[in-house]
């Protein structure tokens, strides 16, 4: 019995890691939306567009970019966003849709200045 306890936790640990790295998202940049082909779910850290924002019937919209790629942003709900600037930080959560680059967004985080580095 003693011989098969440091095979199992091994293999529990390797399992549990694979689960993680499989299920888990890493941010992606604006510009890795270029290659997406099909509809997919995508966490993405932008620069909200100086003049985007706007509100319609209770839907935000805006764009985000990094410099070399923008797209649009769709959330039902409200966040503060920098929109004078232009350079407000967001990370959006979402769906995104490649035939109109457009991110559906189920969560919208905006980062403040001060925490920028």
């Amino acid at each position: 019995m003693n011989k098969f306890v440091p095979v199992v936790t091994l293999a529990l640990t390797f399992g549990i890691l694979g689960f993680l790295m499989l299920n888990s998202t890493g941010y992606s940049s604006v510009s890795d939306l270029k290659g997406v082909k099909d509809v997919k779910s995508v966490v993405v850290m932008g620069n909200v567009t100086k003049g985007s924002v706007r509100f319609e019937n209770g839907i935000m919209h805006f764009r985000i970019n990094d410099g070399g790629y923008e797209v649009k942003v769709v959330f039902n709900g409200y966040v503060n966003l920098d929109n004078v600037s232009g350079y407000g930080t967001v990370v959006v959560k979402g769906v995104y849709y490649p035939n109109n680059k457009t991110i559906v967004a189920k969560s919208v985080e905006s980062s403040c200045p001060s925490k920028r580095q």
